[in-house]
């Protein structure tokens, strides 16, 4: 009997987003999965459209609706923990923001299976062109930054061939529950950005796990729809999660060098690029990096 998979989604200003998603898996060659839908108090009609398409659409959904806005770490741990709970073998973290192609999932599981990987991802194209948004990933070691391979790149076959990786984003991700149970849970300090590089980077450098690009497989995304691109909200947090992830995560030598690197790029450089204002949120998320990461509630 081919495994469950259970595809966990976090609601949160989505609704522009919904049919598309929705539609897409309704036309997948692989059909044992279950759609975990966790709507983060979304202020916009995300959750009434999803109850309506979860209706519209044969395959089993659960739809969790959350008290107040837990942020995408809490949320997909929510998920996560209720698709092992159903006997999911497999947990698909997803964005909703992305259209998928009618083998999308089948793929990138056959590529789990002959690369005997613990993680997969597939090829991600900006929506609706032909330029790659992410064909696996890795780390920039001047700045400690993560770096999505091909970004912006129009795909002329560059990026065809399948490739063990150190980093990718989560928008799209197979996982085996196995990786749950030594690896732990997404970090919820993050609340947003920076959640799944925590993951991956525990999972890989610290309990030996594989990640594995599947080139044929397929998806595009339409990106920052429900947090808006360099809006105030994500320049405070990737600085400020930049900071926590680094002093967390890294030997205290390169760590200390990120942040001071990354400090002064901030003060400096960011002065002539961002509004003033955006600017200075940025310095004061810097600050607010290192007291989470002082503070912090206990994390694996």
């Amino acid at each position: 009997m081919s495994r469950k998979i259970g595809i966990v989604t976090v609601l949160y200003n989505s609704e522009s987003v919904l049919e598309e998603f929705f539609e897409t898996l309704g036309k997948q060659t692989y059909k044992n999965f279950v759609l975990y839908v966790v709507d983060n108090l979304s202020p916009d009609g995300s959750l009434v459209l999803s109850k309506k398409l979860a209706d519209q659409y044969q395959y089993d959904t659960v739809i969790i609706e959350n008290s107040e806005n837990f942020g995408v770490a809490k949320g997909n741990n929510i998920g996560i923990n209720r698709a092992i709970a159903d006997g999911c073998d497999l947990v698909l973290l997803s964005n909703n923001d992305i259209a998928l192609e009618s083998e999308s999932i089948e793929k990138l599981l056959f590529g789990l299976d002959t690369h005997d990987a613990d993680m997969v991802v597939p090829k991600i194209y900006f929506y609706g062109t032909n330029k790659i948004w992410a064909a696996g990933g890795g780390f920039n070691k001047r700045n400690g930054i993560t770096v999505q391979y091909g970004q912006e790149e129009d795909d002329r076959g560059q990026f065809n061939t399948d490739k063990k990786v150190i980093y990718a984003p989560t928008c799209f991700m197979l996982i085996k529950k196995e990786v749950f149970s030594s690896v732990g849970m997404m970090d919820e300090n993050y609340f947003v950005y920076y959640d799944d590089t925590d993951f991956v980077y525990r999972a890989l450098n610290k309990n030996k796990k594989t990640l594995w690009y599947i080139s044929n497989s397929v998806i595009y995304h339409n990106e920052s729809t429900s947090t808006g691109k360099m809006s105030d909200f994500s320049i405070r947090f990737l600085w400020r999660n930049l900071v926590y992830f680094s002093l967390k995560n890294y030997n205290s030598f390169y760590a200390s060098y990120i942040v001071i690197y990354n400090f002064l790029y901030v003060l400096i450089m960011l002065y002539f690029r961002y509004p003033k204002n955006q600017w200075l949120i940025a310095l004061k998320a810097y600050k607010e990096g290192f007291n989470l990461y002082l503070n912090k509630r206990t994390v694996r």
